[in-house]
């Protein structure tokens, strides 16, 4: 079942930004703290600028520049960015399995926090577009 694309703490500090290639709808968004500005691009390096945002300033200062955000207005449940050979990490996931750190929660395979309550960021992404 598809949902909303969520990405989760294996992004953080690595932002590999594949996941931006693959979206249809730019909805993956990289934070300039220079500019106080969630950007997104037509192709991740491009500087082709598709659409900005101004982040909660609470929300946005829990990761920074150090987390890719999806923006969830704009996911269209498209199932790319998820897919296991997208992300190197492991760390975007559907929201309908997004793991709580249960046992027998399902983890990406990459994902090397297995066991954490990735549900935090279901909110936090919500959080971030707050404006």
């Amino acid at each position: 079942m598809a949902g909303l694309a969520i990405i989760t703490e294996a992004c953080i500090d690595v932002k590999d930004r594949a996941c931006v290639d693959v979206c249809p709808v730019q909805c993956i968004y990289e934070f300039d703290p220079a500019k106080n500005v969630l950007y997104s691009e037509d192709e991740a390096g491009s500087g082709t600028i598709e659409t900005t945002h101004t982040p909660n300033p609470e929300a946005i200062s829990v990761f920074a520049d150090s987390l890719l955000y999806v923006n969830l207005e704009e996911c269209t449940s498209c199932t790319a960015c998820y897919q296991p050979d997208v992300c190197p990490v492991g760390a975007i996931y559907s929201e309908d399995n997004l793991p709580d750190g249960s046992p027998g929660a399902k983890y990406n395979s990459n994902d090397p926090n297995e066991g954490h309550d990735h549900t935090f960021f279901l909110q936090h992404s919500r959080d971030v577009f707050a404006d």
